[in-house]
C-alpha cells in the first residue's frame, strides 16, 4: 500500500523529507479576564505538507494537474453538468440518468446515441469512463491517452483505438477537441456491442494532460471514483490514520537533473500541500 493516495492515485512524497502535519483550530483557545483557559473549538482540520522528489516532466505536469484539479469529471449524481457546471453541447437518441452506476448514478445511452462535451482539448489528453453494455454483470474500466491505445481494467495500451464509446479520428485524435461518446449497434460497427444493448457509463474524466502509465493500474485497483468530489480528493494510505478529503495547493518547485539509463535527465520536484476540507 502507497503511502499516500488522492482517489486512488499514489502521491510520492520525498522520504528524507517526510509528510508534516499543521493544525488548524475551527475556533480559539483563549483566557478569560480572570485569567481561566477557554475554549470555543469546534474541530481541528490539518494541512499535510510534503515534497514529490524529482519527477519527469510528463509526470509533473499530471500531478500538478491532479493537485490543481485541472479538467472535468461528470459522475451524473447530478444530471448532465460537471463538477464545473459543464453541459453537454449535444445529444442524438435517447439517453436519461439512471440510479445504478458504478458509484451511484450513471448516464444510459440507448443504441445509436451520442454526446459531445464542449472541452476545447488540445493535443495532448486524458478521457477515462466506466462502462458495461445494459444487461451484462461487470464494469469496465477504459482509459483513452492520446498516443496510446486504450488501457482497460488498470492494463495499458490494452485495446485499440477503434473500440470503445470515445470517438477519435482516424489520426487517433478527438474532432475539434470535444469529447463525444457514442454506442453503435453491431451493424455499424459497434464490435463490443454484439446483442444492440443500451450503454451505461459512470464516471467520466476528462483531462488536459496524458496520464502517466504507472496511474492505471492503482487507480483501477483502488475502485474509487476520480474526486471526492473533484476538485477534492480522498486521501488515503499509510501517511494517514484515515482517510481523508482534501484539497490540493501547489508550493515552490525546481528543476533537477539525475543520471538514468546512461544519460542524464532533465525534470522537476515540487512542494505541495494537502488541506482537509
Amino acid at each position: 500500500m502507497s503511502a499516500l493516495t488522492l482517489s486512488g492515485i499514489p502521491l510520492p512524497v520525498l522520504a528524507d523529507r517526510g509528510l508534516t502535519y499543521t493544525p488548524t483550530l475551527l475556533g480559539e483557545h483563549r483566557r478569560a479576564f480572570s485569567g481561566w483557559l477557554r475554549t470555543s473549538e469546534r474541530r481541528e482540520v490539518i494541512t499535510y505538507a510534503g515534497n514529490t522528489g524529482p519527477l519527469s516532466q510528463e509526470e509533473a505536469r499530471a500531478y500538478r494537474g491532479l493537485l490543481k484539479g485541472e479538467g472535468h469529471v461528470w459522475n451524473f449524481d447530478v444530471g448532465m453538468r460537471s463538477n464545473t457546471f459543464l453541459l453537454p453541447s449535444g445529444t442524438v437518441g435517447t439517453m436519461s440518468v439512471w440510479a445504478g452506476g458504478r458509484f451511484g448514478a450513471c448516464l444510459r445511452m440507448s443504441v445509436s446515441s451520442s454526446i459531445t462535451l464542449p472541452v476545447a482539448l488540445g493535443p495532448r489528453w486524458t478521457v477515462a469512463y466506466w462502462w458495461k453494455l445494459e444487461g451484462t454483470a461487470h464494469w469496465t474500466h477504459f482509459v483513452h491517452r492520446s498516443g496510446h491505445l486504450i488501457a482497460s481494467n488498470g492494463q495499458g495500451d490494452a485495446v485499440p483505438s477503434s473500440e470503445g464509446a470515445l470517438v477519435v479520428d482516424d489520426a487517433g485524435a478527438l474532432p475539434g477537441g470535444d469529447v463525444t461518446l457514442r454506442i453503435l449497434p453491431r451493424s455499424a460497427g459497434g464490435l463490443f456491442n454484439p446483442n444492440n444493448a443500451a450503454l451505461l457509463v459512470d464516471d467520466v474524466v476528462v483531462l488536459p494532460w496524458v496520464m502517466p502509465s504507472s496511474w492505471l493500474s492503482p487507480w483501477f485497483s483502488a475502485g474509487q471514483p476520480f474526486g471526492a468530489p473533484y476538485p477534492y480528493h480522498l486521501a488515503s494510505g499509510r501517511a494517514l490514520f484515515e482517510p481523508r478529503v482534501v484539497l490540493g495547493r501547489m508550493g515552490q518547485g525546481r528543476a533537477v537533473q539525475w543520471w538514468q539509463d546512461g544519460g542524464f535527465v532533465l525534470g522537476q520536484e515540487f512542494d505541495f500541500e494537502l488541506q482537509e476540507r
